[in-house]
């Protein structure tokens, strides 16, 4: 093998690169084809990586003069916690097949240090879920797995309701028994293993807010007048990953049955309410993304959805920030 050199990426290097994310998202669509081809070609990505890269720094990977890695990103303050982080979105990197554990580990030892001196503690990177050897060079420079996007197409799901059970759209007069579900929904994330924060609990008003923004739609499951579960929608640009978005689209962002309910097939129900609903309206896919450390949403949405992207996390201990330490 030919000696890698790393350097800094530039724009000049960001039509190979354009090219190594749309190869990358072609090998994606050919296990998952419900993904909107017009999001893998270099036309889509190429802006997205020349705003990107005027504002932040990114690295390239050459060989012979030719790019067989890429990695940029940008900033968030307080990014999953209270300290500033560095977030590498699926688009902003790449590489070619062959060497990918080494590029990828080559890439980030040098990017991390610089995201380490500009004071991030958070480090997080989205990857198509096919890139196992990309994965794996992350899992071993200390990353976790911290979520997963996958995608479904909009069609019927067979389900019989169990006696007593209905399914209706979500109403403003529901809001007073939606509110204790969305509570209890972040109060059971905040338990092991999924470690959530518990902050500021949602207001009547939040949720008004919510069903008012256009696009926003939400399902409740009732048990005679006692609700037992939601789940809620919202448009394709509130997916969490870029690559699940496209057109004739909509993504589930969040959904919760009591407990004392689950195994009754009630989220089954909600969902095939919400398939019916898209395909009335014209959609074609829908996405979800879910926590990998919550058990019980992995086990449904796996059942119904493809996972097409997932999203890794280091977090460093502060005290690096110290001059002495970089």
């Amino acid at each position: 093998m030919n000696q890698m050199k790393i350097t800094e990426l530039r724009q000049q290097h960001l039509g190979e690169a354009s090219e190594l994310f749309a190869a990358s998202y072609r090998t994606e669509r050919e296990i998952v084809p419900i993904l909107d081809e017009n999001f893998g070609t270099t036309a889509a990505v190429l802006p997205k990586l020349r705003s990107c890269l005027e504002k932040n720094r990114g690295v390239a990977v050459l060989e012979n003069s030719k790019l067989i890695g890429f990695m940029t990103g940008f900033y968030i303050d307080r990014f999953l916690g209270p300290h500033r982080g560095a977030y590498c979105p699926e688009w902003a990197h790449g590489s070619t097949d062959e060497n990918a554990f080494e590029i990828y580990r080559l890439m980030y030892r040098d990017l991390g240090q610089r995201w380490a001196e500009d004071g991030c503690l958070t480090h997080a990177i989205n990857f198509m879920n096919h890139a196992a050897e990309a994965q794996n060079a992350f899992a071993w420079n200390g990353f976790g797995g911290i979520c997963f996007d996958a995608v479904r197409p909009v069609e019927p799901i067979a389900v019989e309701l169990p006696a007593g059970l209905r399914i209706s759209r979500m109403r403003e007069e529901d809001i007073p028994v939606w509110l204790p579900m969305v509570d209890a929904q972040a109060r059971h994330l905040t338990g092991s293993p999924s470690f959530m924060p518990y902050l500021e609990p949602k207001k009547a008003e939040d949720l008004r807010a919510i069903l008012d923004e256009p696009g926003n739609f939400a399902w409740m499951a009732w048990q005679g007048d006692d609700a037992v579960g939601y789940m809620k929608v919202a448009p394709s640009e509130h997916g969490a990953a870029w690559m699940v978005n496209g057109e004739r689209k909509f993504a589930v962002n969040g959904a919760y049955v009591r407990p004392e309910h689950r195994s009754r097939g009630i989220a089954g129900m909600l969902l095939s309410a919400v398939m019916d609903w898209g395909a009335e309206e014209g959609f074609s896919r829908c996405s979800v993304d879910f926590e990998a450390t919550n058990s019980e949403a992995c086990g449904f949405w796996l059942k119904h959805f493809q996972p097409v992207c997932r999203s890794m996390v280091r977090r460093l201990d502060e005290r690096i920030l110290n001059k002495n330490n970089i």
